[in-house]
């Protein structure tokens, strides 16, 4: 992208000229400082990047981490569907690594349309394709659901071999469900768990078909005086949606970049494309709310809408601001 073009774009989404705009020969984002507002946790929170498809990834990521830059963060989170580990994904890695906070990946399908989930996850450098962490007076679960079945038997993603019959993919492995159990167990503190595909419902099906084992784990959790998991978050279905099972939150991220509208739908080939990199950041505070500052933008035209798209009424090119209550005590 050129020069120009780089400003133009910033510019059109807001930034303008108080960005601190960077250069791929000179990435620097400094550490945040530790919070000093008491045990809330905040959080960057991106997905769907899709660098290697989308053809202007790497400039919304890098809006992203300006941002994210300006703020007190605990730390910054891309939720799958990042790039690929390639030659042509290094610059976005190189660009997420720039930020010297702390910051964690989310494995996505398409993160190994084109290696192995080993080879990716040594890419990115993660020890663990699923794994959990603290902050401050919270816990957090990332999860990895991206496993195929096939002769009665579970498999890696890897090579973009997911492209099979929808209840054979999308699982998380049976190892992980005894392990999510067990981690849960050995936690007092209020827990977000954090995935690529959804584990709430959402229409034609397209949820994990491992939701109901994973959900089964929360409710067992949940089922005491004290609520443990309160909320989960995922990309991968590019919307903006939330809903309650159980009295857990199920928060749909949406993508940083489009929506796969399908052939002749798409502003770009498939790709209903957002006018602005949408991202959000995440207030979760310890007397009981979830706040999420969101980014709002609209389709490039053609849109959805204007092309007769069946689900355009439910699409959206953002994620809205949202302040949601919890209560951990069930009493």
């Amino acid at each position: 992208m050129s020069k120009n073009n780089r400003r133009n774009f910033l510019k059109k989404v807001g930034l303008g000229s108080t960005a601190t705009l960077v250069t791929p020969e000179s990435f620097v984002f400094k550490a945040s400082e530790p919070l000093k507002n008491g045990n809330k946790v905040q959080i960057g929170f991106i997905t769907d990047v899709h660098h290697g498809l989308c053809p202007d990834a790497l400039l919304r990521l890098e809006i992203f981490l300006n941002e994210a830059y300006l703020r007190e963060l605990d730390f910054i989170i891309q939720g799958g569907d990042f790039c690929h580990p390639n030659e042509q994904g290094k610059e976005c890695i190189d660009l997420w690594n720039s930020f010297s906070g702390d910051k964690y990946h989310v494995l996505g399908n398409h993160d190994m349309d084109k290696a192995t989930k080993a080879e990716t996850m040594a890419f990115y450098g993660m020890a663990n394709s699923y794994y959990s962490f603290d902050k401050e007076d919270f816990h957090f679960i990332v999860m990895d659901g991206n496993y195929i079945k096939k002769d009665g038997s579970y498999h890696d993603y890897g090579h973009a071999n997911f492209y099979i019959e929808q209840e054979n993919r999308s699982l998380v492995h049976p190892d992980q469900i005894d392990w999510l159990r067990e981690d849960l167990d050995k936690t007092d503190k209020p827990t977000i768990i954090i995935s690529h595909q959804a584990f709430d419902e959402i229409w034609d099906g397209w949820s994990s078909p491992s939701r109901f084992s994973v959900r089964k784990v929360i409710d067992d959790a949940n089922n005491n005086e004290f609520q443990k998991v309160i909320a989960c978050f995922c990309g991968h279905h590019h919307l903006d949606a939330h809903s309650i099972i159980n009295d857990v939150h199920y928060f749909q991220m949406n993508s940083a970049s489009y929506y796969w509208a399908g052939k002749g739908y798409g502003s770009s080939g498939n790709m209903a494309i957002y006018d602005e990199p949408i991202f959000a950041f995440l207030t979760i505070d310890p007397s009981g709310k979830i706040e999420i500052e969101g980014r709002s933008g609209q389709f490039r035209s053609p849109t959805p809408l204007e092309l007769n798209h069946p689900d355009a009424a439910r699409l959206s090119a953002s994620i809205n601001n949202k302040s949601i209550q919890f209560n951990t005590n069930k009493l």
